[in-house]
């Protein structure tokens, strides 16, 4: 179907030739560049005159699904266009229902670039904005198309789309964080399990235990009034997820016909939420953040009270992938999930799975019911060649429960939308954390144009691991990207017996301080440089140090110069002989150019005397 179009469209394009626009390539354009709608294929296409937040006053586009076949909006005039001048494609989605999926492709006619997008669930309007450096392969000095599919077949499935558009936004170019998805690896798989029935503690659990591997049983009430509420309660304590199945796993129709079935309002909306959330926590004695939804049925009056109260919810089709990316945006309420089945094979499909998911460096989410035995979703020698082969890709793939990994996901994507505030002291991010978040959510961080900067979190200095990653608490709502401080050295001394000292002082960075004795009557100095030679320092306002005298109450004079001209000051040790913790401001360094730095000089005023010196730095404070 897709070659028929393509041909299609070469033969317009032959035909009726469109005329092309040139968009010159420019720094910093001041307006967005706008693409329009231009036709479609199987949708059904309409103007619709919906508001939608920081509106151009552009209509809408309504699209619905009105064929079986494949399906594409198509946003171009079909010229070749340089828009290289820009940095961002966005533009505003909302579905019909609620929770439909999209594929976006953005094409310069040779390379293109994909990517699912999900309509939110209460079908509200979203803003999406995706930088150019993750289109990776789109040549945009001649960028082509823009195409908006529906990833449903389902005749009747609406989306709307306004403001399609290049944008330019200013790039932060300070230091900053960037988020390494899936905790560092590749890749990530969850293991979920439904129903919380037997053959999931004497099967599942056991396998999963002896590999070390943690997973997520999503149960119901049955599974907390049942005989076997005392093995459930154990697995939050060996580190598997317990998650939220509903409290009477009942399936939402319109027209109920069984006794499973029922039509939703508000009241049974609440207790198979809400209400089940908190029952199944108290009998676990273990927080519930996440919900699959009974028969994947993500009806409204579910969404309505999950959304407020999980952290997400697993459903199956989710936003139109079972393999979701990074760069995806998700309905966080609509999470995808591959089945397993009785007629199954590990070597056909669920090896696949697990490869495919590598591949993509995506996240896939797998879900079994019943384990063992003839007649189930997932026969025992499946489920063991599944764990097996997990266990053998784990330099692959982050193995971890539902919850970990949406939760790390979820929070990714919070970081990921922040705009850096720059600080006297360098950069500083904040956010909102949700009442329902768990609270043990780490990131694994890298620094992007951090030379010289330090992370830090509740006032402790974070040290990155073996490659360079920092991790950060997500709980923690705030982080700064502090300047290092730039350290002095000790260089030599005249007059003055000088030794390494062992001693700890508040604040030590590790460096040992260094002794001084003076008994003579002539000059005398330590010297506190690096090289002798001049440093640019102007980007720090302090100078800082610790000093003590052996006795307590020793006279000393500092003197900071650039070479040609400098700066006196007399300082005084505590006379307990504790140490001191002195704090001079660049700005009262009145005559020495910072940007030519080149000596810190230690004299001693009283004689005889010993003193200590540690931690000579320039700090930005």
């Amino acid at each position: 179907m897709k070659r028929i179009i393509t041909l299609c469209i070469a033969l317009f394009i032959l035909i009726s030739p469109l005329p092309i626009v040139s968009q010159t390539a420019s720094a910093a354009p001041s307006a967005p560049y706008v693409v329009n709608y231009s036709s479609s294929n199987n949708l059904s296409a309409s103007n619709d005159s919906t508001v939608v937040p920081g509106s151009t006053g552009v209509a809408s586009q309504r699209f619905v699904v009105s064929g079986s076949g494949w399906n594409g909006a198509f946003y171009t005039d079909w010229g070749t266009h340089d828009v290289s001048a820009y940095n961002t494609l966005d533009f505003w989605v909302k579905g019909g229902a609620g929770g439909e999926a999209l594929s976006m492709n953005v094409s310069d006619g040779t390379n293109s670039y994909t990517a699912n997008i999900q309509t939110p669930s209460d079908a509200s309007w979203k803003h999406v904005s995706i930088d150019f450096s993750a289109m990776t392969g789109v040549d945009f000095t001649k960028w082509k198309t823009i195409t908006f599919t529906s990833n449903s077949s389902t005749v009747n499935t609406t989306f709307y789309m306004n403001n399609v558009q290049f944008s330019y936004l200013d790039p932060y170019t300070g230091p900053q964080v960037t988020v390494v998805p899936w905790n560092g690896a590749q890749s990530a798989v969850s293991l979920t399990f439904d129903d919380g029935v037997d053959s999931q503690l004497d099967y599942a659990v056991p396998a999963l235990n002896a590999k070390g591997m943690k997973a997520t049983f999503f149960i119901t009430e049955t599974a907390i009034t049942g005989s076997r509420k005392e093995d459930w309660k154990k697995l939050p304590l060996a580190g598997h997820e317990i998650g939220n199945h509903s409290k009477h796993h009942y399936e939402p129709s319109a027209n109920p016909t069984q006794p499973h079935q029922r039509t939703y309002n508000d009241t049974i909306g609440y207790d198979e939420t809400v209400a089940a959330q908190t029952e199944i926590a108290q009998a676990m004695g273990t927080t519930v953040v996440t919900y699959a939804y009974p028969y994947t049925n993500n009806d409204p009056y579910l969404v309505k009270y999950l959304k407020d109260t999980h952290l997400s919810a697993r459903g199956g089709w989710g936003n139109g992938t079972y393999f979701m990316k990074p760069s995806d945006t998700p309905d966080w309420m609509n999470i995808s999930s591959r089945f397993t089945w009785g007629a199954g094979s590990f070597n056909t499909d669920y090896k696949s799975w697990v490869d495919h998911a590598i591949s993509q460096g995506a996240w896939t989410v797998i879900t079994a019911h019943d384990v063992g035995g003839a007649a189930t979703s997932l026969p025992l020698d499946q489920m063991n060649a599944l764990i097996n082969y997990l266990d053998t890709k784990r330099s692959s793939i982050w193995i971890a429960p539902y919850g970990a990994v949406s939760g790390y996901w979820r929070a990714q994507k919070t970081i990921e939308s922040l705009t850096p505030n720059a600080t006297s002291t360098g950069t500083r991010y904040t956010w909102n954390v949700p009442a329902y978040f768990p609270n043990n959510i780490n990131l694994k961080v890298k620094l992007k144009n951090g030379d010289g900067y330090q992370v830090v979190q509740n006032g402790q200095v974070i040290q990155p691991d073996a490659g360079g990653n920092y991790t950060i608490s997500f709980g923690a709502k705030s982080l700064e990207l502090k300047r290092k401080p730039y350290a002095v050295n000790y260089s030599n001394s005249n007059n003055l017996t000088a030794s390494t000292d062992a001693t700890v002082l508040p604040g030590n960075t590790g460096v040992a301080s260094q002794k001084f004795v003076y008994a003579g009557s002539d000059w005398n100095g330590a010297f506190y440089t690096n090289d002798w030679a001049s440093h640019d320092v102007s980007a720090y306002n302090t100078l800082d140090f610790w000093v003590k005298g052996g006795a307590g109450g020793v006279t000393l004079s500092m003197y900071v110069s650039d070479g040609t001209n400098g700066y006196s000051v007399n300082i005084q040790t505590p006379s307990d002989a504790s140490w001191k913790h002195v704090s001079i401001p660049l700005a009262t360094m009145t005559g020495v150019n910072f940007t030519k730095w080149k000596t810190i000089t230690v004299t001693s005023v009283t004689n005889p005397a010993t003193f200590y010196m540690n931690n000579v730095q320039f700090s930005r404070t």
